[in-house]
Protein backbone atom coordinates (compact mmCIF):
# COMPACT_ATOMS: atom_id res chain seq x y z
CA UNK A 1 0.00 0.00 0.00
CA UNK A 2 1.30 3.41 -0.91
CA UNK A 3 2.01 5.34 2.29
CA UNK A 4 0.82 8.86 1.53
CA UNK A 5 1.86 10.15 4.96
CA UNK A 6 5.46 8.94 4.59
CA UNK A 7 5.71 10.36 1.08
CA UNK A 8 4.41 13.74 2.17
CA UNK A 9 6.85 13.86 5.07
CA UNK A 10 9.66 12.82 2.70
CA UNK A 11 8.79 15.82 0.52
CA UNK A 12 9.00 18.12 3.55
CA UNK A 13 12.33 16.57 4.57
CA UNK A 14 13.73 17.06 1.06
CA UNK A 15 12.74 20.74 1.15
CA UNK A 16 14.39 21.21 4.55
CA UNK A 17 17.64 19.68 3.27
CA UNK A 18 17.69 21.97 0.23
CA UNK A 19 16.29 25.26 1.59
CA UNK A 20 19.47 27.16 0.71
CA UNK A 21 19.71 25.64 -2.77
CA UNK A 22 17.65 25.83 -5.93
CA UNK A 23 15.01 23.15 -5.45
CA UNK A 24 14.48 20.97 -8.51
CA UNK A 25 10.94 19.53 -8.60
CA UNK A 26 12.12 16.80 -10.98
CA UNK A 27 14.75 15.62 -8.50
CA UNK A 28 12.34 15.94 -5.57
CA UNK A 29 9.74 13.92 -7.46
CA UNK A 30 12.20 11.10 -8.16
CA UNK A 31 13.11 11.07 -4.48
CA UNK A 32 9.51 10.25 -3.49
CA UNK A 33 8.36 8.39 -6.62
CA UNK A 34 6.15 11.08 -8.18
CA UNK A 35 6.28 13.18 -11.32
CA UNK A 36 6.66 16.95 -10.69
CA UNK A 37 2.99 17.40 -11.64
CA UNK A 38 1.71 14.77 -9.19
CA UNK A 39 4.12 15.95 -6.52
CA UNK A 40 2.60 19.43 -6.60
CA UNK A 41 -0.98 18.11 -6.73
CA UNK A 42 -0.41 15.87 -3.71
CA UNK A 43 1.23 18.63 -1.67
CA UNK A 44 -1.51 21.13 -2.45
CA UNK A 45 -4.38 18.75 -1.70
CA UNK A 46 -2.92 17.60 1.63
CA UNK A 47 -1.57 20.89 2.95
CA UNK A 48 -3.78 23.44 1.17
CA UNK A 49 -0.57 25.38 0.44
CA UNK A 50 1.16 25.46 -2.97
CA UNK A 51 4.61 23.94 -2.65
CA UNK A 52 6.33 27.07 -3.97
CA UNK A 53 4.53 29.19 -1.35
CA UNK A 54 5.54 26.77 1.40
CA UNK A 55 9.19 26.91 0.33
CA UNK A 56 9.09 30.72 0.19
CA UNK A 57 7.63 30.98 3.70
CA UNK A 58 10.11 28.49 5.16
CA UNK A 59 13.03 30.42 3.68
CA UNK A 60 11.78 33.75 5.01
CA UNK A 61 11.20 32.27 8.47
CA UNK A 62 14.68 30.72 8.53
CA UNK A 63 16.28 33.92 7.27
CA UNK A 64 14.85 35.80 10.26
CA UNK A 65 16.37 33.24 12.61
CA UNK A 66 19.75 33.63 10.89
CA UNK A 67 19.60 37.42 11.11
CA UNK A 68 19.28 37.26 14.89
CA UNK A 69 22.96 36.33 14.82
CA UNK A 70 24.74 39.68 14.74
CA UNK A 71 27.60 38.19 12.72
CA UNK A 72 25.32 37.51 9.73
CA UNK A 73 24.99 40.30 7.17
CA UNK A 74 21.69 40.99 5.38
CA UNK A 75 23.36 40.69 1.97
CA UNK A 76 24.82 37.27 2.78
CA UNK A 77 21.47 35.96 4.07
CA UNK A 78 19.68 37.29 0.97
CA UNK A 79 21.94 35.29 -1.35
CA UNK A 80 21.93 32.28 0.97
CA UNK A 81 18.18 31.84 0.51
CA UNK A 82 18.21 32.34 -3.25
CA UNK A 83 17.28 36.00 -3.67
CA UNK A 84 18.81 37.76 -6.66
CA UNK A 85 19.54 40.94 -4.72
CA UNK A 86 19.30 42.42 -1.21
CA UNK A 87 16.54 44.71 -2.51
CA UNK A 88 14.27 41.84 -3.55
CA UNK A 89 15.02 40.08 -0.25
CA UNK A 90 14.18 43.21 1.77
CA UNK A 91 10.87 43.57 -0.05
CA UNK A 92 9.87 39.92 0.48
CA UNK A 93 11.06 39.95 4.10
CA UNK A 94 9.04 43.04 5.00
CA UNK A 95 5.92 41.68 3.27
CA UNK A 96 6.19 38.47 5.30
CA UNK A 97 7.41 39.71 8.70
CA UNK A 98 6.16 43.30 8.68
CA UNK A 99 9.63 44.68 9.41
CA UNK A 100 12.84 45.08 7.42
CA UNK A 101 15.86 42.79 7.85
CA UNK A 102 17.75 45.66 9.49
CA UNK A 103 14.92 46.14 12.01
CA UNK A 104 15.38 42.60 13.27
CA UNK A 105 18.91 43.43 14.35
CA UNK A 106 17.45 45.77 16.97
CA UNK A 107 15.74 42.78 18.59
CA UNK A 108 12.73 44.90 19.47
CA UNK A 109 10.23 43.32 17.09
CA UNK A 110 8.29 40.10 16.74
CA UNK A 111 8.93 37.96 13.66
CA UNK A 112 6.83 35.16 12.21
CA UNK A 113 7.59 31.52 12.84
CA UNK A 114 6.71 29.07 10.06
CA UNK A 115 7.61 25.56 11.29
CA UNK A 116 8.05 22.63 8.88
CA UNK A 117 4.84 20.79 8.08
CA UNK A 118 4.29 17.29 9.39
CA UNK A 119 1.47 14.97 8.38
CA UNK A 120 0.17 12.42 10.87
CA UNK A 121 -2.51 9.74 10.78
CA UNK A 122 -5.43 10.24 13.14
CA UNK A 123 -7.48 7.14 13.83
CA UNK A 124 -11.17 7.97 13.86
CA UNK A 125 -14.52 6.61 12.79
CA UNK A 126 -14.52 5.54 9.16
CA UNK A 127 -16.19 7.99 6.79
CA UNK A 128 -18.05 6.51 3.84
CA UNK A 129 -16.98 7.67 0.38
CA UNK A 130 -19.42 6.93 -2.44
CA UNK A 131 -17.46 6.70 -5.68
CA UNK A 132 -17.44 5.26 -9.17
CA UNK A 133 -14.90 5.12 -11.99
CA UNK A 134 -15.98 6.95 -15.16
CA UNK A 135 -14.30 7.00 -18.58
CA UNK A 136 -14.92 10.01 -20.84
CA UNK A 137 -13.87 10.78 -24.37
CA UNK A 138 -12.50 14.21 -25.23
CA UNK A 139 -15.07 16.94 -24.52
CA UNK A 140 -15.20 20.70 -24.66
CA UNK A 141 -16.24 23.24 -22.04
CA UNK A 142 -17.93 26.57 -22.77
CA UNK A 143 -18.32 29.10 -19.99
CA UNK A 144 -16.64 31.88 -18.07
CA UNK A 145 -13.30 31.79 -16.26
CA UNK A 146 -11.05 33.63 -13.86
CA UNK A 147 -7.39 33.16 -13.03
CA UNK A 148 -6.83 32.82 -9.32
CA UNK A 149 -4.18 31.64 -6.89
CA UNK A 150 -3.92 29.55 -3.75
CA UNK A 151 -1.55 32.12 -2.24
CA UNK A 152 -2.93 33.62 0.99
CA UNK A 153 -6.16 31.68 0.43
CA UNK A 154 -7.23 34.03 -2.37
CA UNK A 155 -8.99 31.32 -4.39
CA UNK A 156 -11.26 30.60 -1.41
CA UNK A 157 -12.52 34.17 -1.63
CA UNK A 158 -12.38 34.73 -5.37
CA UNK A 159 -14.16 31.55 -6.52
CA UNK A 160 -17.30 32.10 -4.38
CA UNK A 161 -17.27 35.76 -5.46
CA UNK A 162 -17.06 34.61 -9.10
CA UNK A 163 -20.08 32.33 -8.64
CA UNK A 164 -21.96 35.16 -6.93
CA UNK A 165 -21.15 37.59 -9.72
CA UNK A 166 -22.42 35.22 -12.44
CA UNK A 167 -25.59 34.47 -10.47
CA UNK A 168 -26.27 38.15 -9.75
CA UNK A 169 -25.79 39.04 -13.43
CA UNK A 170 -28.01 36.11 -14.49
CA UNK A 171 -25.22 34.52 -16.55
CA UNK A 172 -25.78 30.96 -15.25
CA UNK A 173 -28.95 30.32 -17.35
CA UNK A 174 -27.06 31.50 -20.42
CA UNK A 175 -24.23 29.08 -19.65
CA UNK A 176 -26.67 26.20 -19.15
CA UNK A 177 -28.28 26.92 -22.52
CA UNK A 178 -25.08 25.67 -24.21
CA UNK A 179 -25.13 22.26 -22.51
CA UNK A 180 -25.76 19.46 -25.02
CA UNK A 181 -23.49 16.56 -24.05
CA UNK A 182 -22.09 14.63 -21.09
CA UNK A 183 -20.99 15.19 -18.41
CA UNK A 184 -24.40 16.65 -17.64
CA UNK A 185 -24.61 19.48 -15.14
CA UNK A 186 -23.11 22.83 -14.32
CA UNK A 187 -19.37 22.38 -14.00
CA UNK A 188 -16.71 24.04 -11.87
CA UNK A 189 -13.30 23.27 -13.38
CA UNK A 190 -9.93 23.88 -11.70
CA UNK A 191 -7.36 23.79 -14.50
CA UNK A 192 -3.85 23.69 -13.05
CA UNK A 193 -0.76 24.42 -15.12
CA UNK A 194 2.34 23.87 -12.96
CA UNK A 195 4.55 24.81 -15.91
CA UNK A 196 3.41 28.42 -15.40
CA UNK A 197 3.11 28.72 -11.61
CA UNK A 198 2.09 25.94 -9.26
CA UNK A 199 -0.01 28.33 -7.16
CA UNK A 200 -2.05 29.80 -10.03
CA UNK A 201 -4.87 28.12 -11.90
CA UNK A 202 -7.81 28.93 -14.15
CA UNK A 203 -11.25 28.30 -12.70
CA UNK A 204 -14.12 27.82 -15.16
CA UNK A 205 -17.86 27.81 -14.61
CA UNK A 206 -19.30 26.15 -17.66
CA UNK A 207 -20.94 23.19 -19.36
CA UNK A 208 -19.96 20.44 -21.76
CA UNK A 209 -20.96 21.57 -25.24
CA UNK A 210 -20.37 21.19 -28.97
CA UNK A 211 -21.52 24.76 -29.63
CA UNK A 212 -19.15 27.36 -30.97
CA UNK A 213 -17.86 29.70 -28.28
CA UNK A 214 -18.97 33.20 -29.19
CA UNK A 215 -17.37 36.48 -28.23
CA UNK A 216 -17.02 36.91 -24.48
CA UNK A 217 -17.03 33.17 -23.80
CA UNK A 218 -14.13 30.95 -22.81
CA UNK A 219 -13.57 27.36 -23.83
CA UNK A 220 -11.44 24.49 -22.58
CA UNK A 221 -10.85 21.14 -24.26
CA UNK A 222 -10.52 18.25 -21.82
CA UNK A 223 -8.72 15.19 -23.16
CA UNK A 224 -10.11 11.66 -22.89
CA UNK A 225 -9.61 10.52 -19.32
CA UNK A 226 -10.52 8.14 -16.53
CA UNK A 227 -12.06 9.79 -13.47
CA UNK A 228 -12.73 8.78 -9.90
CA UNK A 229 -16.01 10.50 -9.09
CA UNK A 230 -17.23 11.10 -5.54
CA UNK A 231 -20.71 12.19 -4.48
CA UNK A 232 -20.80 14.42 -1.41
CA UNK A 233 -22.54 17.24 0.39
CA UNK A 234 -21.24 20.80 0.67
CA UNK A 235 -20.24 23.16 -2.12
CA UNK A 236 -18.02 25.72 -0.41
CA UNK A 237 -14.32 25.72 -1.39
CA UNK A 238 -13.45 24.58 2.14
CA UNK A 239 -15.86 21.63 1.93
CA UNK A 240 -14.55 20.64 -1.49
CA UNK A 241 -10.98 20.85 -0.14
CA UNK A 242 -11.96 18.60 2.78
CA UNK A 243 -13.45 16.08 0.35
CA UNK A 244 -10.29 16.10 -1.78
CA UNK A 245 -8.13 15.56 1.29
CA UNK A 246 -10.29 12.59 2.30
CA UNK A 247 -9.93 11.17 -1.22
CA UNK A 248 -6.13 11.40 -1.01
CA UNK A 249 -5.82 10.09 2.55
CA UNK A 250 -8.56 7.45 2.68
CA UNK A 251 -9.34 6.29 -0.86
CA UNK A 252 -6.27 6.73 -3.05
CA UNK A 253 -3.72 4.58 -1.11
CA UNK A 254 -5.74 1.35 -1.47
CA UNK A 255 -7.64 2.08 -4.69
CA UNK A 256 -5.19 0.73 -7.25
CA UNK A 257 -5.21 4.17 -8.92
CA UNK A 258 -2.96 7.22 -8.87
CA UNK A 259 -3.32 10.82 -10.02
CA UNK A 260 -3.35 11.51 -13.75
CA UNK A 261 -2.69 14.83 -15.45
CA UNK A 262 -5.83 16.87 -15.94
CA UNK A 263 -8.21 19.33 -14.28
CA UNK A 264 -10.40 18.65 -11.26
CA UNK A 265 -14.15 18.93 -11.82
CA UNK A 266 -17.12 19.80 -9.65
CA UNK A 267 -20.37 18.57 -11.21
CA UNK A 268 -23.58 20.18 -9.96
CA UNK A 269 -26.62 18.10 -10.93
CA UNK A 270 -30.28 19.07 -11.24
CA UNK A 271 -31.18 17.14 -8.07
CA UNK A 272 -28.80 19.25 -5.96
CA UNK A 273 -26.15 16.54 -6.03
CA UNK A 274 -22.48 17.51 -6.07
CA UNK A 275 -19.73 15.30 -7.44
CA UNK A 276 -15.97 15.79 -7.32
CA UNK A 277 -14.14 14.28 -10.31
CA UNK A 278 -10.40 13.53 -10.00
CA UNK A 279 -8.43 12.32 -13.06
CA UNK A 280 -6.74 8.98 -12.32
CA UNK A 281 -4.86 6.17 -14.00
CA UNK A 282 -4.61 2.50 -13.06
CA UNK A 283 -1.40 1.48 -11.28
CA UNK A 284 0.25 -1.32 -13.23
CA UNK A 285 1.45 -4.31 -11.25
CA UNK A 286 5.23 -4.63 -11.19
CA UNK A 287 6.92 -7.91 -11.87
Amino acid sequence: MENIVDRFNDIVAFIEEHLTEKIDYEEMGKNVGYSPYHLQRLFLMLSNVPISEYIRCRRLACSAHDLLDENNRVTDIAYKYGYSSPTSFNRAFKAFHGITPKDIKKKEHFVKAYPPLSLEVTVKGAAVLDYKIVRTECFRIIGKKIRTTMKEGRSYREIPAFWGELQMNKVIPSILSHMNQAPVGLLGISDYNPNIDDSKFDYYIGVSSTHEAGEGWHELTIAAATWATFKHQGATPEEIQACQCQIVMDWLPTSGYEFAAGPDLEVYGEDNTIETWIPVTRILDEG
